[in-house]
């Protein structure tokens, strides 16, 4: 992510809307060295979320340090910043409108949108010299995981330094007309380097940080799931609730954020949870509210598409975790309906001596608003199972005869993050496991929380996130962090759950090449361009020959990753040890057991779609990994065996992209 420090906004006159700034959260905002003299300085701001930190919308400062600026706190607030600190100011914003900012340095004052907020008397800066403006950043320093945390994220316009009456700067910015107009804070592709990376039909935020989605559900028409987003940076701050909304699973647009931190029970962040219709046909968010010690908070809609939110009057709806238990961390609530009762299971974790283990939480309810704690669902038992210490995410569901009990273990040294999941029965509010181990939901470890929905036609879809697991110079670089799958439809064949891609995936193909079968004595090279492909490969293997496909492989043979079947260890093995020439991109090998059918054909579907690579086999078992390329080039596909016999037939198709669009 290029750093930019501009100078081209300051002007005699508002500037037209071609030379707005977009700025990041992070590392974009603008400054310049002006004569003294000003009665006044001025600009148009935008925000799409609140800063990490207090952020300064506009300021200036003299050549002896002492500086005014307006600025705006994690929350809204407005805040009057200079050498002795800040000061409160008589007012709060709000994103996704336009804000007109005015420091009046005759008359000591602050406007906002042609309004006074009544500031108190600040240090008189000298004007016998030349002063910095500077917009969109605090001019403290306050830095963290190696980012500026006190830079807004959003819009910067018309930045002036005036010698004229206020009134006259009010005037000339035509303020009240402008105020109508709706900001247009889409991200442009320059914020993001390796930009050919970026995925162009999987869902993703339009930059910085995202984490979990959940609440998939179906309403009025449309499908709605939400995300732990943090607009304003790339880290895991800052959380709020993301919104998209979709016709059909493919195409998506983003909406502006459900929910944001604004209670003492939720200042830090409103974290995961789950989103439901309850019995009247309302739908209703509930999540977790970040402040220690975690509880539960309920949203109802405003409207009917979803976008506007309000959180319940009587939050929290569970206020702390069972008094029995030490842990104050509980997280992550999923709800289920089931023999007229709502009951919520909650992501637990039981620190007892010697053997600290996963758990959930079980609670039951009427209407959704008063809950009573039942006791634990079920308990994991990780020097067995190896399910952790602390579960997250769980999802429980019915599938024919059968609940789904799937969680997401916490990682731990030697230990990383899985989502795993069990098979059994949910009787007298316990759930009885068929096997005391649990299943991999994927074969190769990527993967987690996945979010679960029936669709109208009574389909299971499922949508995860898909992490990165990159270093932050990296994500810095790229621009954004993580990503969710595409929606996967889930059955239940008795004994495991099976993936396959969402069937609605093949609007998006265009031109297709088919390959006949070829003995593999010789790799099949069977695409060299673009970014965005579905791969059909068939093979028929031969003895303990190894087979599988080499992704992302540039002309010179410096980058590539193979993707194969080990039939003499039974592994599928990702080996990526030539994956990247990018620093902070970790080049290793995952693997896991997969053992091939012996004397049968393997049909191995892929969807690329820039550094994401999503596999199905058989149509039953999945598996992800993400491919950081240095060179855009880097983009042959070939199959290949470890002998003669083996062969193999290819269809590939090209994917046009399905943008996900912003509505803000």
């Amino acid at each position: 992510m290029k750093t930019i420090l501009s100078a081209v906004l300051f002007a005699a006159v508002l500037l037209p809307s071609a030379a707005q700034l977009r700025t990041n959260g992070y590392s974009i905002w603008t400054e310049q060295r002006v004569a003294g003299g000003l009665s006044s300085v001025s600009g148009w701001f935008a925000l799409e979320s609140f800063p990490t930190d207090t952020a300064a919308l506009l300021g200036i400062r003299d050549r002896q340090g002492r500086h005014v600026a307006v600025c705006v706190d994690r929350f809204g607030r407005l805040l009057l910043g200079s050498r002795q600190g800040y000061r409160p100011l008589a007012g709060s914003v709000n994103c996704f409108s336009w804000l007109h900012v005015v420091i009046d340095m005759d008359g000591h004052d602050v406007l906002l949108n042609g309004r006074s907020l009544q500031a108190t008397a600040w240090e008189e800066l000298s004007q016998h010299d030349s002063l910095t403006i500077r917009a969109g950043k605090d001019f403290t320093s306050r830095r963290g995981w190696g980012y500026d945390l006190n830079v807004i994220n959003g819009l910067i316009d018309g930045v002036k330094a005036n010698r004229e009456p206020v009134e006259a700067v009010i005037l000339h910015a035509d303020v009240g007309r402008r105020l109508q107009q709706k900001p247009r804070l889409a991200v442009p592709e320059s914020h993001f380097d390796y930009a050919f990376s970026r995925p162009r039909y999987h869902l993703l935020p339009a930059a910085n940080w995202t984490n979990e989605t959940h609440g998939l559900l179906y309403f009025n028409g449309r499908y709605h799931i939400f995300n732990q987003k943090n607009a304003s940076n790339i880290l895991l701050r800052q959380i709020n609730w993301g919104h998209f909304s979709s016709p059909d699973l493919v195409h998506w647009t983003e909406e502006v954020p459900a929910l944001k931190p604004s209670e003492p029970y939720d200042r830090d962040g409103i974290w995961s949870g789950h989103a439901v219709i309850d019995g009247n046909g309302i739908p209703a968010i509930i999540y977790t509210g970040g402040a220690m010690p975690h509880s539960i908070g309920l949203a109802f809609p405003l409207d009917s598409l979803l976008t506007c939110w309000r959180k319940y009057e009587h939050n929290p709806v569970i206020a702390d975790r069972p008094q029995a238990y030490s842990r104050t961390d509980m997280r992550d609530p999923y709800v289920f309906r089931h023999q007229d009762s709502w009951y919520m299971i909650v992501g637990f974790g039981i620190d007892s001596p010697g053997t600290p283990h996963g758990t959930l939480l079980l609670y039951q309810s009427a209407d959704l608003k008063r809950w009573q704690y039942v006791g634990l669902l079920f308990e994991g038992n990780p020097q067995r199972d190896h399910s952790g210490r602390f579960w997250e995410m769980p999802v429980f569901l019915r599938m024919g005869k059968k609940w789904i009990l799937s969680v997401n273990r916490v990682p731990e040294r030697g230990l990383p993050a899985r989502t795993q999941y069990w098979t059994g029965q949910f009787r007298h509010e316990k759930f009885m496991p068929d096997n005391a181990l649990p299943q991999n939901l994927e074969v190769v470890n990527r993967l987690l929380s996945p979010s679960v929905c029936t669709t109208p036609e009574g389909r299971t879809i499922a949508i995860a996130i898909i992490p990165d697991e990159i270093s932050p110079s990296a994500n810095r670089e790229n621009g954004w962090a993580h990503l969710y799958s595409i929606p996967r439809q889930w059955t239940f064949n008795g004994r495991k759950i099976c993936q396959q891609p969402y069937d609605g995936l093949q609007s998006l193909r265009t031109d297709s090449h088919y390959f006949k079968q070829t003995a593999l004595s010789q790799p099949l090279v069977i695409s060299k361009q673009g970014w965005q492909k579905e791969i059909v490969a068939t093979f028929n293997p031969k003895g303990k020959e190894a087979f599988g496909i080499t992704l992302c492989k540039n002309p010179d043979a410096s980058e590539f990753t193979r993707i194969y079947f080990d039939q003499r260890s039974h592994e599928l093995v990702i080996d990526q040890t030539h994956a990247s020439l990018r620093q902070g991109i970790p080049n290793t090998v995952r693997k896991d057991a997969y053992r091939v059918a012996p004397g049968r054909p393997l049909e191995l579907r892929l969807y690329v779609d820039g550094s994401v690579v999503e596999g199905f086999i058989n149509g039953e078992d999945a598996f992800t990994t993400r491919i950081f390329t240095a060179s855009e080039h880097s983009t042959q596909a070939e199959l290949f065996a470890s002998g003669p016999l083996t062969t193999a037939s290819a269809t590939v198709y090209d994917l046009m992209p399905a943008p996900v669009r912003t509505n803000f």
